[in-house]
């Protein structure tokens, strides 16, 4: 880490204003699309910022759509939304089957029971 001596001894130079030619932001925008070079490489050997590439990629790129939002997630927040509530829908119907379900079943002890005489639900306990 730089002391505060370090630092007022050091001389900044403004750097001279470069302006670059369409023609030359084209050409490496191919080039980076092409996969002969990359950002990094622009970056060092131009000396200029990783933003100012990515501005002239997204100027003059062939293959960067203009203007549209790529997800790159696998499976979006509305996606994940959706699927837990088609589960709760379903959960929901499983449910409520095996809720008639049971009270069928009440149902038909009831009626045996008033059919046979005796607590059916009681005299079908079984011995192991």
């Amino acid at each position: 880490m730089k002391t505060k001596e370090q630092m007022s001894n050091q001389k900044y130079s403004l750097r001279q204003r470069r302006i670059f030619s369409t023609e030359l932001k084209k050409k490496l925008v191919s080039e980076i699309e092409m996969k002969r070079l990359t950002v990094r490489n622009v970056v060092n050997l131009y000396q200029v910022g990783v933003g100012t590439v990515y501005y002239w990629l997204h100027k003059y790129s062939s293959t960067i759509a203009k203007g549209v939002t790529m997800v790159v997630e696998s499976d979006s927040k509305e996606n994940k939304i959706d699927i837990l509530y088609d589960r709760i829908s379903e959960l929901e119907k499983m449910l409520g089957r095996k809720q008639l379900e049971l009270e069928f079943k009440d149902k038909v002890i009831e009626f045996c029971s008033e059919e046979l005489g005796y607590d059916v639900k009681k005299k079908c306990i079984t011995k192991s």
